[in-house]
């Protein structure tokens, strides 16, 4: 009998050595700090949040008492004074409108003749076009005073001039205007400003570059007194609201700055 040489049972399949994970493969896909999530956010929208948030360290608008005082002063004048220009010859010496309401221009009329006969004769286009721009700036400052009545409240101290106490330290104290509301007043309240200072100081450019041909024949102090300072005082004060609604809006900038650096680190 022949025997079988027995087997050993099958030899288990060989064991696949492990391989190292392919570099690739092992990282783990981190998304770029750096690269934006959806569309990146402009500073002017990181100011409104920031002003929106509730509690009082959030930014807010604050109108000055002195910048109230002007604009409640000045802008029934400057309607008073685009009405004039943009009715003329109606309002002027001798038109069917001048009297009661613009005969005290008939004073201004002889001293500046922009206003006068001379520059409607003349077709002087500046007075025109500034007494149109004194309709948008109207429209401006009223937008920013209705905002800042139906949305303010008292406060002791904000932008503005910092006195002192009493009479003096009124004029560092104002209206504080939260949230969105603010973030419009201030806006309107600083392109309003820009543009009464920038026309203020052309219409005395405009003068000083025709040679004075409008007022050359004032003596000084007629000059000085009708048409430089009361004039300048549309310079002085916008130049001032520009400042202080200008300082507003960079604090805005700056806290919505600072707060995107919080959430980066």
């Amino acid at each position: 009998m022949v025997s079988t040489r027995s087997h050993p049972a099958a030899f288990p399949p060989p064991e696949a050595s492990p391989t190292k994970p392919s570099p690739r493969k092992s990282r783990t896909s981190t998304p770029d700090r750096a690269a934006p999530v959806g569309v990146e956010r402009s500073l002017r929208e990181r100011a409104v949040e920031n002003s929106v948030a509730a509690g009082g360290e959030a930014w807010s608008h604050t109108a000055s008492n002195l910048t109230i005082a002007w604009i409640a002063v000045s802008l029934p004048l400057v309607i008073w004074d685009s009405l004039y220009i943009l009715l003329r010859p109606h309002t002027m010496a001798g038109g069917a409108l001048q009297w009661p309401i613009w005969k005290p221009y008939e004073i201004y009329a002889s001293i500046d003749h922009v206003y006068g006969w001379p520059g409607w004769d003349n077709n002087d286009g500046f007075g025109g076009g500034q007494g149109a721009m004194n309709v948008i700036e109207v429209v401006l400052y009223g937008l920013y005073m209705m905002i800042v009545y139906n949305h303010g409240v008292q406060a002791e101290g904000g932008s503005g001039i910092q006195i002192g106490h009493g009479v003096k330290g009124w004029m560092s104290g104002g209206v504080k205007v939260r949230g969105r509301a603010g973030n419009k007043a201030v806006m309107l309240g600083f392109v309003a400003s820009i543009m009464t200072l920038s026309k203020t100081v052309l219409y005395y450019l405009v003068e000083y570059f025709a040679g004075f041909k409008n007022t050359a024949h004032n003596d000084w102090i007629t000059l000085a007194l009708f048409y430089g300072v009361m004039n300048g005082l549309w310079v002085i004060f916008p130049a001032y609201m520009s400042i202080t609604f200008g300082s507003d809006i960079f604090a805005a900038l700056e806290a919505a700055t600072k707060s995107e650096a919080k959430k980066d680190n």
